[in-house]
């Protein structure tokens, strides 16, 4: 329910010309839509002057009383209203007038809801509640740019850590040169294999980096000790030394490196 003080505080404003030279009437000519019978002018016309219709290709009357035909209409001087006949619902007409001012009443007295002559909503609470929305969907819109652009800064993280990480294994090559000569045009994550040292290569973009040496050409991981490891899944090497991690490589000449050899022929 509306607040009653408001509602009766709220001011009523007029405007009313005099019609003289110093404070003359204003001239319309304006375009309204007829809607539920009626359209509703500006400003209130001028009795003496009277209103004129156009439009539709018809020749309108004005009539003061008796049943609106089709081409009559009434108007109402004293709020500005002209009244015309079911037939003509929805059709944009002219009107022409001299206006002698306007009633202009706040939001908190028109109401657009009521039960039985109890006002339960006016435009002024339609309109607030209209804001409120508002208000709360921009907030609801810029808190979905600030995701979205997370999202964007996320997504492009991972790309970069994808692209700085990934490799895209190539057939190996004999020498450095080979790899050069081999891959001239590489692009972002291809790794190769030089088969001379054993090193692999990955180029990040601008150059082709040492990252590791290759498992297939260094060997692998065993352990050396007399107890067994308790890790089942380890190689192990039973010797009557202390526990120590070592590596072991098949190939035909001894490693230069402290590795176990298994002589390959």
């Amino acid at each position: 329910m509306e607040d009653t003080p408001k509602l009766y505080n709220d001011p009523i404003l007029s405007k009313k010309r005099k019609g003289s030279i110093d404070d003359p009437y204003q001239l319309y000519n304006e375009t309204q839509v007829i809607y539920n019978g009626k359209a509703q002018l500006t400003e209130v016309p001028n009795r003496e002057m009277r209103i004129e219709v156009s439009g539709d290709g018809k020749l309108w009357k004005e009539i003061e009383d008796g049943e609106l035909q089709d081409d009559y209409f009434k108007v109402d001087y004293l709020n500005g209203v002209v009244f015309f006949n079911a037939s003509n619902e929805g059709k944009s007409l002219q009107f022409k007038y001299s206006g002698e001012g306007a009633y202009y009443f706040p939001g908190s007295r028109i109401w657009t809801k009521r039960d039985g002559n109890e006002v339960t909503e006016t435009l002024d609470s339609l309109t607030e509640r209209a804001r409120k929305a508002t208000e709360e969907s921009e907030k609801a819109t810029e808190k979905s740019k600030e995701i979205t652009k997370w999202t964007r800064s996320a997504t492009s993280d991972y790309e970069n850590v994808v692209e700085n990480t990934r490799k895209i294994y190539l057939p190996m090559v004999y020498t450095y040169k080979d790899l050069l000569d081999t891959y001239p045009n590489p692009q972002i994550g291809w790794t190769v294999t030089i088969r001379e040292t054993g090193i692999e290569y990955r180029w990040d973009g601008f150059d082709w980096v040492n990252i590791s040496i290759s498992d297939k050409f260094d060997g692998y991981n065993i352990v050396s000790s007399y107890v067994e490891p308790y890790n089942i899944r380890t190689v192990w090497l039973r010797t009557n030394t202390p526990p120590s991690k070592k590596r072991v490589k098949p190939s035909i000449d001894a490693p230069e490196t402290d590795l176990i050899w298994i002589r390959k022929e």
